[in-house]
């Protein structure tokens, strides 16, 4: 019951964060790994668990979601295709593998936060934001936290008008989620009752985030995942390599 209590209200975090920028999920992985499973079951639970946030968030903004598949549909197209392809990869080698992996992916989306995230426009830029969302697509599959982060980062559309980019990655971030997710249903690493209290505590604090995405200083969320997700990549290398 107390572990359902903890990522009930680490759900609710993850979810106001995500609705508001992104990579929020790098905070109810490591309480995952805290309330005692495995990094394996972790990523998956936890991908299950958080995706509901994106569209919570975008159900209580302004944009429609019917619209937003429609503008990035080409995008979306390559994400899910990618996602698809992680989801494969993450289960098909030995659980090692990922284990000695996961500590260099939660520190890179950690640091991801540091990448400048104003967008910019021309050719040579929206080929850059196909590669950049393609791969976001792939890692989203293979691990997941950190993925809204990458995806703002790629984006090269609307540069003036932020709370349309912030939707737009709810639509590229939360669609691939849930194409991956399909794969995790059928791979027995799902803790149900964690994944749901996730899933509830998200679903709550993605409208809550999608109202306040231009209210909040983002200085003080990017510290909060900042902490947590370098102090869990720590823990995950003493762990696994020394």
């Amino acid at each position: 019951m107390l572990g359902f209590i903890v990522a009930t209200v680490a759900g609710i975090v993850v979810g106001t964060i995500n609705g508001m920028a992104g990579g929020a999920s790098i905070i109810s992985y490591p309480v995952l790994l805290a309330l005692g499973l495995h990094p394996l079951d972790a990523t998956v639970t936890n991908a299950i668990g958080t995706t509901s946030a994106n569209f919570a968030a975008i159900r209580s903004s302004k944009y429609k979601i019917w619209d937003l598949v429609k503008l990035y549909k080409f995008l979306i197209a390559i994400s899910v295709i990618g996602s698809l392809i992680g989801a494969t990869l993450l289960l098909a080698f030995p659980p090692h593998v990922f284990e000695h992996t996961v500590p260099f992916l939660l520190l890179g989306a950690t640091l991801s936060l540091l990448l400048p995230t104003k967008p910019a426009v021309g050719k040579r830029n929206r080929n850059a934001e196909t590669i950049g969302i393609a791969a976001s697509g792939l890692y989203c599959g293979y691990f997941g936290p950190g993925q809204g982060v990458m995806v703002i980062a790629s984006l090269a559309r609307n540069p003036k008008r932020p709370d349309v980019m912030n939707a737009a990655k709810n639509i590229i971030v939360g669609i691939p989620s849930a194409a991956s997710n399909v794969i995790y249903l059928f791979s027995g690493h799902v803790h149900w009752m964690l994944a749901f209290a996730l899933f509830l505590g998200s679903s709550i604090g993605g409208g809550l985030g999608g109202r306040w995405a231009s209210r909040m200083s983002p200085n003080f969320y990017r510290g909060l995942v900042m902490v947590v997700g370098v102090g869990a990549s720590i823990y995950l290398f003493k762990r696994y390599f020394f």
